[in-house]
């Protein structure tokens, strides 16, 4: 009888052979009846966000899902500070003096660059006479190294008058001749002109010296000291009226916890 046993190598067919073949055959075996891949349909696009009514969902912050949507689709607007300016309107009264004048506009961004316009009125009242818009672009001081310089443009039209154009330009230099003292020297050049034929163009020019020293530590004070001292003189470059101003402010500040 012939029995089962392991196969044997025969003198013609080597051993590494016939484990070559064994190893084929299961990998051809393993391809055979390996499972066939399913063909997957790529993910649907996203619903778009419809706007959803009040009365279905009204805790729903629809301002803040325009605003998410504008800057997933690129459209997202830079913030603008808007102020509201408001000179003169309290209706209490105090025992100190009225304001020479009322005012109400509004002002868009920050002190860097701001765009401001504003409906003003004198005499405390609203009277079409003393009535004018005012408007004005600031561009507040910037600081390249030691050199500071700031511009502003601005005008006004008057209800029953002329209307008036003005433009101011500042060039200064800071320097710190102690650890406690910054003196910054400036030249202000101004020019306004009235739309009227007695009035025509004024220009002057301001040189100022200002001098901020902070005094905490050598006065040994629990609260920040600050003396600021401003010395300008005003020379019309059209005309003869001459002006000097001086101002010194002492400033304690008392740091909050």
């Amino acid at each position: 009888m012939l029995t089962a046993g392991p196969l044997a190598a025969s003198p013609e067919q080597p051993a590494d052979a016939l484990t070559l073949d064994a190893a084929f055959a299961d990998e051809a075996e393993m391809q055979l009846f390996a499972p066939i891949p399913r063909w997957q349909a790529p993910p649907p696009p996203p619903e778009p966000v419809l706007a959803t009514p009040s009365f279905m969902a009204p805790t729903l912050n629809k301002q803040s899902a325009a605003h998410d949507r504008a800057v997933r689709n690129g459209l997202a607007r830079p913030d603008f500070a808007a102020v509201p300016i408001r000179r003169g309107l309290s209706p209490a009264a105090t025992p100190l003096p009225s304001v020479a004048e009322r005012a109400v506009g509004m002002k868009l961004g920050a002190e860097r660059l701001s765009v401001s316009t504003a409906i003003v009125t004198g005499q405390g009242g609203w009277q079409r006479n003393d009535t004018r818009v005012d408007w004005n672009v600031t561009q507040g001081p910037s600081a390249e190294g030691d050199v500071l310089w700031s511009a502003a443009a601005g005008g006004n039209l008057q209800a029953a008058g002329s209307a008036e154009q003005n433009a101011q330009a500042v060039l200064g230099y800071k320097l710190q001749p102690l650890d406690i003292v910054t003196l910054t020297t400036e030249i202000a050049l101004a020019g306004s002109y009235t739309f009227a034929a007695e009035n025509g163009l004024v220009t002057s020019m301001t040189p100022r010296v200002k001098v901020i020293a902070d005094l905490t530590q050598p006065l040994s004070m629990p609260w920040r000291t600050t003396l600021d001292l401003n010395v300008g003189r005003q020379v019309p470059i059209t005309g003869n009226d001459y002006q000097t101003n001086a101002s010194a402010l002492l400033r304690l500040e008392l740091p909050t916890p």
